[in-house]
């Protein structure tokens, strides 16, 4: 869709200033927590593609303790900026290409199959999530493990509430604005960080919502086995997830219909911070 590659090109994301990341240790103290488990979750010894890597931050950093990580996106001011991060950085096992996920063509020229397969925040920005899904899976090993990052239809509710008043009452409250990006993000102190997220959040050209019903039927189309979903899809879920990692389907309940209902509820109130966003893990049984 030319018009979401011409948002990114316009604001890469998520955006960062350079300056923050002078060592390798900024660019791990940096990272998120969900980044940090799955960092924990993934062996040394793995190869990683991270589809829709945008600027590079999470490929970056999971690039620190292995030999093979890819970045991939479709987006040239993002992937510069990456390029910029990696040779600042000396990240040598980094691999940055530009591929449109799209376009079944560039995935298959790709010609390597990955242990994992990391979409974060992607397939929701494309104009066919599913037939983006089925093209990643092309890059994933037999008894390969994928993540998948989506935006919730409804935890997403709020943030569509937000969006609407940052259009209308509070089009021109820069307090509002700066409030509205630290309910996400915590501070606006990197400006061009503070810009990448209103970009996306807030004035990005296309968006879909998805639930999780929809994910399970994509996976069971494509005999991917469900792992779980973070946040979990499952009631009382107490795991630590540092200890069991994300890719464990020891003593998962799988979310049917009544469950699965009651949590996406629960998320319109839990999950708003984030965006009604949601990660789903699962395993290539094929």
């Amino acid at each position: 869709m030319e018009s979401v590659r011409a948002f990114y090109n316009k604001t890469p994301f998520p955006d960062y200033e350079l300056g923050r990341f002078n060592t390798k240790e900024e660019l791990r103290v940096a990272a998120y927590p969900i980044a940090g488990i799955i960092d924990r979750s993934i062996p040394e010894d793995a190869s990683i593609i991270d589809v829709g890597t945008g600027t590079g931050q999470l490929s970056a950093y999971l690039s620190l303790r292995r030999k093979c990580v890819w970045g991939i996106d479709f987006s040239d001011s993002s992937l510069n900026k990456a390029k910029m991060l990696k040779e600042k950085l000396n990240l040598e096992s980094w691999n940055l290409k530009k591929v449109d996920i799209l376009d079944s063509k560039q995935i298959e020229k790709i010609n390597t199959k990955f242990d994992y397969v990391l979409c974060m925040g992607v397939l929701h920005h494309t104009e066919d999530a599913y037939g983006g899904f089925k093209n990643i899976l092309k890059l994933l090993k037999p008894g390969g493990y994928i993540a998948i990052g989506l935006y919730n239809t409804y935890g997403r509710i709020p943030l569509n509430v937000r969006q609407i008043l940052a259009k209308t009452i509070f089009k021109n409250n820069d307090n509002v604005k700066d409030w509205f990006i630290k309910m996400q993000i915590g501070d606006v102190k990197d400006k061009e960080r503070a810009r990448g997220w209103w970009n996306d959040q807030y004035l990005h050209p296309h968006e879909t919502t998805h639930t999780i019903g929809e994910v399970l039927r994509w996976f069971k189309e494509n005999n991917i086995s469900f792992y779980g979903t973070v946040p979990s899809s499952t009631p009382f879920d107490k795991s630590n997830l540092d200890i069991t990692g994300v890719w464990n389907s020891t003593d998962q309940i799988y979310p049917y219909f009544p469950i699965r209902a009651y949590k996406q509820l629960i998320w319109i109130l839990t999950t708003h911070h984030e965006g009604g966003y949601w990660i789903t893990f699962g395993k290539n049984n094929n």
